[in-house]
């Protein structure tokens, strides 16, 4: 029978991280325990792709090509006080601990990125952070170094790793090291944080004198496998549930009769269960099939001729279609379900009113229309049965959603009229049926009578056009016993239905991938080939999008749309000071022609600010014509297809951030505690308090002979983001201020 598109995954993967060598390496424990497996790739510097060398200003990085050299566990523990990293490699183990000397979270912000803080991209935090050596065995004291650490989220996308791709965001980090009572630069860090594993991939060297480049890599790590401390994937109502003309996905369906092993390259899969229990699914080779667009419509007699009937009526309810073969007129294929949500004190549920198969067909059971009904409809009380039931929820009053483990069904159905063999609602003979739970003789096992469905797994799926996407496996299931006659007596049965539906949901997205049995399985996962099997392959927001270059006033973007764009109308850039995430864009090229100038898949977005950074993202534009309505509807991609932690609060979109040049981007804080002290030689040693502000750039030493005003202060020297200086000046008083790309802070008194 029908499993809904309802509108709009947890694999246990493990982390690797690519390293030159150990020393110094930057971990990702977990809270709790986290077991991590890394490997180490060559880092022969020829042999590193720009993705990872160079990583900015991108929205997808490939990695497949780092070749992996040492494999190494990677263990963390949390004792409250610290954190702990342990790294088993084969020549024994390595321990340090981890700890704030300020008593915050900077031990878990280090380490485990993905955990307790805001992964927005923009996102800037400084903290500092204690790292002492450990001997494994006895766990005692070593050497304690401190570091000063400046975060910065540079970017969020996809990256495709040895073991496979991830959702990631990508973060700067600037690490200053202790020396005296300042601090120097130490190393440029660049890591990609999956925010539901951690750390899978991290390049590092000294940084370049501005502190904003890396001049040589000595680190570089991928993740091989996340052995444990995974978060599960979460489907939340929005993900689950849109209004009418809002969305549209458009798939291939290859008919029935196709075997499940074509569905996958993966080696082994020969029946549903065991291409279900992948990790993994890629479709990317499912291009053929008739076209299939899925859509939400308005409950009405344009939209569906059984408007009017059993289920259709109900206040609320949406009208979730399927049309088949929609651009070969004369091969139309209808298909459409009624479904209402529901919030309940307990938990919320998408009902499955009603639906049918084959709108306006005449034929039998299964190749003619075919309705089903559970609700109540002329007098006639029906078992209700629920397409989702989300029973979880973050906090009192939080949206719910459903995680792998959850399952849900109808109460069994009693000899219920709820199934009718009309066309458009016509009577005919024999045209309302009965179902019933039954055991029919021979090899066909019991059939229930209900209607169920469960949520199973998470993992990531890659569609023909190339896109992939976390995803959630759910399955639903028709399993009862037909008959012709009220009685639902042996001698009156029409058919045993155990129609299965395996469902890829993405967040946000919708379904992107459907495969079904025939009307009556043998079973949930020993079939070798499908009824129907439906495949995504779009419209979907570009894979990626790249900054190609930057001006004072401009900046130019290409991107790319996919595998397959037959479908894709046009594109939409949207732009902002700050990230689409925390904000609504404040301009896009539709209410902004003058400022973007397209042409295919590139853009020049000009009348910018100089020396300002900028967030952009792009989105596919698509138009269908309802065959039923004949009414054209035209749609945009979803801005935001990219799911953090599976959690609405964090659904950010895919974008690229990118600083115009020019500009006078100042620094708007005060250096704080400056001190001077005696060094060899007769020199002096000028130390200060690091700044944490957004136009850094370095420091300004001044100097005068008397201090009375501010005209007597000229430049000593001016240094990179180390925080102490040693020379020879010649003046008795001193200043440091704060430099960026426009000028210097402020000196305090002198107004400056």
């Amino acid at each position: 029978m029908i499993a809904a598109r309802a509108g709009k995954t947890r694999v246990s993967l493990v982390i690797l991280l690519v390293a030159a060598s150990s020393s110094g390496a930057f971990a990702v424990p977990d809270r709790p325990v986290a077991d991590l497996a890394t490997r180490f790739a060559n880092l022969a510097t020829t042999s590193l792709p720009r993705d990872f060398v160079d990583p900015e200003g991108r929205t997808r990085w490939d990695l497949r090509a780092l070749t992996p050299r040492d494999r190494f566990t990677r263990r963390v523990t949390d004792d409250l006080a610290s954190l702990r990293l342990v790294d088993e490699e084969p020549a024994g183990p390595r321990a340090w601990r981890f700890v704030d000397p300020d008593g915050g979270d900077a031990a878990l912000r280090f380490l485990r990125p993905d955990q307790g803080r805001s992964l927005l991209p923009g996102t800037r935090t400084q903290f500092r952070i204690d790292r002492i050596a450990e001997d494994p065995a006895r766990r005692g004291p070593g050497e304690r170094t401190r570091f000063l650490v400046t975060s910065t989220v540079a970017g969020i996308g996809w990256a495709e790793l040895p073991s496979g791709p991830r959702e990631v965001v990508l973060e700067r980090l600037l690490v200053l090291r202790a020396s005296g009572a300042g601090f120097v630069p130490d190393r440029l860090v660049h890591r990609f944080v999956d925010p539901r594993a951690g750390v899978v991939a991290e390049i590092a060297g000294p940084p370049t004198p501005d502190g904003h480049g890396r001049a040589t890599v000595t680190e570089a790590r991928v993740a091989e496998a996340i052995l444990a401390g995974a978060a599960d994937l979460r489907l939340y109502v929005r993900d689950l549930w849109s209004t009418p003309q809002s969305d549209v996905i458009f798939s291939r369906d290859r008919g029935p009769g196709t075997p499940v092993s074509s569905f996958t390259p993966a080696p082994g899969v020969s029946t549903i269960g065991q291409l279900v229990a992948l990790n993994g699914w890629d479709f990317s080779g499912n291009t053929t099939g008739l076209e299939v667009a899925a859509t939400t419509a308005p409950m009405n007699a344009q939209e569906t001729c059984n408007s009017a009937q059993c289920g259709y009526t109900i206040p609320g309810v949406a009208l979730d279609r399927t049309d088949r073969s929609y651009d070969v007129p004369a091969n139309l294929d209808k298909i459409n379900a009624s479904l209402e949500l529901e919030v309940r004190p307990a938990d919320t549920v998408i009902w499955l009113r009603a639906g049918a198969q084959h709108e306006g067909k005449a034929g039998s059971l299964g190749s003619g229309e075919s309705r089903f009904c559970y609700a109540t409809f002329g007098g006639v009380p029906r078992t209700p049965a629920p397409l989702w039931l989300l029973p979880h929820e973050d906090s009192p009053g939080a949206e719910r959603y459903v995680l792998p483990g959850d399952t849900w069904t109808s109460t069994p159905f009693n000899c219920e009229q709820n199934l009718y063999n009309q066309v458009c609602g016509a009577s005919q003979l024999f045209d309302r049926l009965w179902t019933k739970a039954c055991d029919p003789s021979g090899a066909d096992p019991l059939h229930n009578g209900t209607q169920s469905g469960a949520a199973l797994k998470n993992g990531v799926v890659t569609l023909p056009s190339g896109h992939t996407f976390n995803t959630m496996v759910a399955r639903n299931v028709a399993d009862f016993c037909v008959w012709a006659g009220a009685g639902c007596t042996t001698g009156f049965q029409v058919q045993a239905v155990r129609t299965v539906n395996y469902l890829w949901q993405v967040p946000v997205i919708g379904t992107v991938a459907r495969l079904q049995s025939v009307i009556n399985a043998p079973d949930l996962t020993s079939w070798t080939s499908v009824q129907e099997g439906v495949i995504a392959y779009g419209p979907f927001p570009p894979r990626t999008i790249q900054v190609t270059s930057a001006g004072d006033t401009t900046v130019n973007l290409s991107w790319d749309p996919g595998l397959d764009t037959h479908k894709i109308t046009g594109y939409k850039v949207y732009w902002d000071t700050d990230s689409g995430g925390a904000t609504p864009y404040a301009f896009n090229s539709e209410a902004n022609p003058g400022q973007a100038a397209i042409a295919g898949t590139t853009a020049v977005i000009s009348g910018l600010t100089p020396g300002t950074t900028y967030y952009f993202t792009v989105t596919s534009l698509t138009s269908f014509t309802s065959p039923s309505s004949g009414l054209t509807t035209q749609y945009e991609t979803m801005l935001y297809p990219t799911q953090i932690s599976g959690d609405p609060n964090f659904v950010y979109p895919i974008e690229v951030p990118a600083t115009t040049t020019g500009g006078t981007c100042l620094p708007a804080s005060q250096v704080a505690n400056v001190q001077v002290s005696h060094a060899a030689g007769g020199a002096i040693t000028i130390c200060w308090d690091p700044l944490n502000d957004p136009c850094l750039a370095g420091y300004r030493i001044l100097g005068a002979t008397t201090p009375e005003s501010a005209a007597n202060y000229s430049t000593v020297a001016d240094t990179d983001l180390g925080t102490c200086w040693t020379g020879s000046p010649s003046g008795q008083f001193f200043l440091v201020v704060a430099r960026g790309t426009g000028g210097t802070g402020p000196w305090g008194h002198y107004g400056q």
